[in-house]
Parts: C-alpha cells; sequence; structure tokens
C-alpha cells in the first residue's frame, strides 16, 4: 500500500503532529507500505536538511508563504506525491491538509482524516467570538464568520474514507457533523514513555529542585497557551492550593504573555513559575518531580500528557471534561473535578498534597492503568483502517474500535 501522510506541522515544529507523524510513518514502512510526507515547514527551514533525516520522502510546504502560494504550492506537492497513492493519511484540517482532503475527494482516492478536536471552536475561541464549551457550539447559533467556519470544517469532515478520533467523546462530537457512524475509528493516544521508577522519580526531584531554586511540593500543569486550557484561573486558584504549594506551567504559546502579566500584577511569583516550553526530557522531569499534575482544561480529545504524567507517577487532578473521564476514575487512579469549579479544584489539590496515603493510592493505580495505553495497539488500529480505507485485506489481528 502506498501511504501519503499530509501534516501541518512537522519536525523541526514541535508538538503532538511533529512528534507522532515520523513515528508512525515508520511503524507502517516497517509494515511493509510505501510512505511519503507532506510536511509543512517553518519559515527559513532548509529542506535539504532533510535528506537522509528521515527513511521515507519528505515534501515540504513553507508556511513563510503568504496563504495563496502556499495552497498553490500544497497542491503541487500532492500531485507530486500522492497521485498514485493507495491512501492520504491526513493529520488535522490546517491549509495544507485542507488540500489534501479536497484533493482526495476530486480525484477518489481514500482519505483517511485524523482530528483530535474542532477546528472551528478553537478558530472561534482563538479570536474571542465565543466563550461557550465545546459542546454547546456545536448547536449553538452564532454569527456569519462563525458560522462559515464550523460549515466549512463539517463539510470537509464528511468527505473523507474514514475518520480517527483519540476518544468516544469526540467520536459522538464528529457524528453530530453528520459523519457516517460507520466510517469513525477510535484510536485512542498511546504511551510513547516508559513507566518511571523511584530513581527516576528522585533524580526528577532534584533536577527541579534546582532548576526552580526552590523545594516542593509541585503543583505541575503541561499544556500549550491557548485559551481553552484555562490557566488564568488555575493561575488565580494557587492561593487557595495548601501553603508553600509551587505551581509550575510547563509549555508555550498565544498565552504566555497575558498569562505572565497576571502572575506580575497580582503578585504570584512566589507561588507561580512558568517556565515555558521545554524539551521532552525537562518536561518528563518536571512530570516526575510531581506532588500533584493539575489540568483545568475546557477541551480535550485524549490528553496524552495526561499519559505521561500518570506514567510519570504524578497523581492527577483533571477537569472532567472531553475524554478526561475516559482515563480518568474519580477517586480510583485520580481526581475529576468541573471545569473551573474553584472549589473542586483547591479541594482536589489539597487531597493530593495532603492526603499522602491518597495520593500514594491513585499515583500506583494509575501507574498500572496506563500500561494499557500501548504503542503498538495504536500502530495496529491506525494501520488496520488505512487498510480498510484503501481496500487492502488486513492480517487478522484485533479489530478497529469503532465510535
Amino acid at each position: 500500500m502506498r501511504v501519503v501522510i499530509v501534516s501541518n506541522l512537522f519536525p523541526p515544529d514541535i508538538g503532538g503532529p511533529a512528534t507522532y507523524v515520523p513515528r508512525i510513518a515508520r511503524e507502517l514502512q516497517a509494515r511493509g507500505h510505501g510512505v511519503t510526507v507532506v510536511g509543512g515547514a517553518p519559515p527559513g527551514h532548509d529542506a535539504r536538511s532533510d535528506r537522509g533525516a528521515f527513511p521515507f520522502p519528505v515534501h515540504r510546504v513553507s508556511r513563510g508563504l503568504s496563504l495563496p502560494i502556499r495552497l498553490v504550492v500544497a497542491v503541487l506537492m500532492m500531485v507530486r506525491a500522492a497521485w498514485r497513492a493507495d491512501c492520504i493519511y491526513v493529520q488535522g484540517l490546517a491549509g495544507p491538509e485542507m488540500v489534501a482532503v479536497l484533493f482526495g475527494w476530486l480525484l477518489r482516492r481514500p482519505v483517511v482524516l485524523k482530528i483530535v478536536g474542532d477546528n472551528a471552536w478553537e478558530y472561534a475561541i482563538r479570536q474571542g467570538l465565543t466563550d461557550d464549551g465545546i459542546e454547546r457550539f456545536q448547536d449553538a447559533a452564532y454569527g456569519f464568520t462563525v458560522s462559515s467556519v464550523r460549515a466549512i470544517v463539517r463539510w470537509f469532515a464528511r468527505r473523507v474514507t474514514r475518520l480517527i478520533v483519540p476518544s468516544q467523546f469526540l467520536g459522538v462530537i464528529v457524528q453530530g457533523w453528520g459523519v457516517r457512524r460507520e466510517a469513525v475509528r477510535v484510536v485512542t493516544n498511546a504511551l510513547t514513555t516508559h513507566v518511571a521508577t523511584e530513581a527516576e522519580r528522585v533524580e526528577a526531584r532534584a533536577w527541579v529542585r534546582g532548576e526552580l531554586g526552590r523545594a516542593g511540593p509541585y503543583a505541575v500543569t503541561v499544556a500549550r497557551l491557548y485559551p481553552w486550557k484555562n490557566l488564568d484561573v488555575l493561575i488565580r486558584m494557587v492561593l487557595h492550593f495548601p501553603p508553600a504549594v509551587t505551581l509550575v506551567v510547563v509549555g508555550d504559546g498565544p498565552e504566555m504573555g497575558r498569562l505572565t502579566t497576571i502572575v506580575e500584577r497580582e503578585g504570584l511569583s512566589r507561588r507561580v513559575i512558568l517556565v515555558g516550553g521545554r524539551s521532552h526530557d525537562d518536561t518528563q522531569r518536571f512530570l516526575r518531580a510531581a506532588d500533584a499534575f493539575v489540568l483545568n482544561t475546557r477541551y480535550e480529545g485524549l490528553s496524552h500528557v495526561l499519559l505521561e504524567a500518570m506514567a510519570a507517577g504524578a497523581p492527577a487532578a483533571v477537569s472532567a471534561i472531553g475524554g478526561n473521564p475516559e482515563v480518568i476514575r474519580d477517586g480510583e487512579n485520580g481526581l475529576l473535578f468541573a471545569v473551573d469549579d474553584r472549589d473542586g479544584i483547591a479541594r482536589a489539590m489539597a487531597r493530593l498534597v495532603g492526603d499522602g496515603a491518597l495520593a500514594e493510592r491513585l499515583r500506583a493505580r494509575a501507574m498500572e492503568d496506563v500500561r494499557a495505553y500501548r504503542w503498538p495497539v495504536l500502530v495496529e488500529q491506525t494501520a488496520r483502517t488505512l487498510e480498510e480505507a484503501a481496500g487492502v485485506r488486513p492480517a487478522p489481528g484485533t479489530a478497529v474500535s469503532q465510535a
């Protein structure tokens, strides 16, 4: 099978797709499939650096180009790479990715689309056009701009052969867009690191103490700094955490300036540290050193960082939204609270930091449960979905989950 993977984010970019695409491409190639990647590139990226860096061909679409030119280049790249493809595997619905879906639809090539959220909702939140949660957003009435973006996203989602989502929650959402139930496949995220040892956790705590210049306890959150992560609420909540707890925010994004201003203006610098974007190794150290992992987000498809926190041994308290309750069972392997529930967040932090026996019990169960999110299972289910879309007869094995 000849597969073309299309992703707006690709190394040296950081983020989920940039990590996922090279890895799944190698896995598909190892299964005997021919793989080509059409990937985005940051402005100024030298395509010559790709030579020999990957065991498969990579064609680039620079984000430094103006949008019209970028779309033309994306079309040319698709003609070059996907004209004879058996299946096109698209990661989201950014500019080049929408071109790939349209290319496949017009030429009647099988297209598998992986989405981890609602692009229209994220757009509306970023532009300040709504403050509604993702569930209310699905049916509420909006003005021309939001309604148009929402209609475009849904139109593209209905034009693919199969649609991969990371959680049952998002599977229900996309079916509300008119996507056929039989076209939806749930392939949960997988743990791509190992379950931490006690020695690694001790080493990480020493490293974080030196990095931050202060001892714990530490409450750690890891997120791209977007409005729907609700980090402003979490930062202001730190005064209601147990005394001496430091909130460590790992991540970067459009909200960094505003969050920095909140910390400085409200005199929270003794309790909150914004460490910015960090390498994967550093992020693992912060998680392994955490006395609590906290995530107060308005939406998660299925949080990869939550899986990493569980594997790191950080007892977790997360908002009961999206795919989070599919991973965390309240009181068994973590704690759940309603989005922006200030009393609920404060209680969860008090329990995780103040009740050592509870924290240890939750940590131990989470470290055991997270072993179920195995990378080989993700690879098998993804390959089966692509083969199914392309009409390739799969080898006998585990059935692919449907929403």
